[in-house]
């Protein structure tokens, strides 16, 4: 430890700059990793929290909710297979027309059974299982958009009033606030003069029906249409950022410790133990990993601060905790090349040179 701080103090400039780089790394890797997990969210949220265990959708959909279509006969067949109680779901993209000091706001119906369907986090008014079929439960969003609790909305589309029986949080689906509606109001898409479904949500063991999937709130979620792609793009760009991180690491020490071999060799010729030399080499890199790592938080967390509203970030602490193990870990594999090259440095040849 005292070897490796007095040569930090000694060499300070040196030492900014490698922290400077990694701060700079980390800090892409930390707003981009909250970026690909807000817009995951604001992708994905209200088929993430559908109140049930399973979904069931038809084959053709591939688990893809928006792709899926049942029909009455379809949906009632399902349900006579299925012991627990279950609650249709139909999902409508449409627009609500504002009035004055309101802005037309595009949103998605989701329509389902308030008696079979799970109560939703409510942040103002009804629950799903207290309103009518004139009223909603409206992400808060629209609140932004001028809207306050029992105040009418107008659908674009169908012309049909309804009233904000209450607000709802973190619902949204392909960036789209969800309206939650009664199934039986008149918001449905219709094939001909026939309503359609486009699921089944119900809680319970796992049934396997033929003709339909079956799946979990996760699998919909990975079966939506460029899901994957786009976390799978994300992925891809944090994978090289942290190889890029761990490179510029490795040989930064790597080079340092070629520089150093003679001094090295004294201090082995002196009595120094490889493991000693050893320990201050892996001390610099912890020591520099971890400063850059509590500087990129906050500046990450500042950054999240002043970020406009339309921007989805999520950066958790499980986020953090992970990502910087990660970077640990990945810096201290690389530190094995200069400790490698220590173990190999010899104390006569080393004095031989500095002479």
């Amino acid at each position: 430890m005292f070897l490796a701080l007095k040569e930090m103090k000694r060499a300070k400039l040196r030492y900014i700059l490698l922290s400077l780089i990694m701060i700079s790394i980390l800090f892409l890797v930390f707003f981009m990793t909250g970026l690909a997990n807000g817009l995951s969210f604001a992708d994905s949220s209200s088929l993430q929290k559908i109140k049930g265990d399973y979904i069931v959708t038809n084959k053709e959909a591939e688990g893809a909710v928006i792709n899926s279509e049942l029909s009455k006969e379809q949906l009632k067949e399902i349900s006579n297979s299925l012991e627990e109680p279950t609650s249709p779901l139909a999902l409508t993209m449409s627009t609500i027309a504002g009035k004055t000091n309101q802005k037309d706001t595009d949103m998605i119906y989701f329509s389902v059974d308030p008696e079979h369907y799970g109560d939703l986090n409510i942040t103002e008014g009804k629950n799903i299982s207290d309103i009518t079929d004139k009223e909603v439960l409206v992400n808060k969003s629209f609140k932004e958009d001028g809207y306050e609790l029992n105040d009418q909305l107008v659908d674009e589309s169908t012309g049909e009033t309804m009233t904000i029986a209450g607000f709802i949080e973190n619902q949204t689906y392909s960036f789209l606030p969800v309206v939650y509606s009664d199934i039986d109001s008149e918001f449905q898409p219709t094939q001909g003069s026939e309503i359609m479904y486009n699921a089944i949500v119900y809680n319970g063991p796992k049934m396997d029906i033929k003709g339909y999937d079956t799946s979990t709130n996760d699998e919909i979620v990975q079966s939506m249409p460029g899901y994957s792609e786009t976390q799978g793009s994300f992925n891809v760009m944090k994978a090289f950022m942290f190889i890029i991180s761990a490179f510029v690491s490795t040989v930064f020490f790597y080079v340092l410790t070629i520089q150093k071999t003679n001094q090295f060799g004294i201090l082995k010729a002196m009595g120094a133990t490889t493991s000693y030399i050893s320990t201050s080499i892996v001390t610099q890199v912890l020591l520099l990993t971890l400063i850059s790592l509590s500087v990129s938080v906050l500046a990450v967390a500042g950054m999240a601060q002043v970020l406009p509203e339309g921007i989805p970030f999520q950066a958790s602490v499980s986020l953090v905790l992970g990502t910087g193990a990660l970077f640990i870990i990945l810096n201290l594999a690389g530190s094995l090349l200069s400790l490698y090259k220590v173990t190999k440095i010899d104390p006569l040849e080393a004095i031989g040179r500095s002479e």
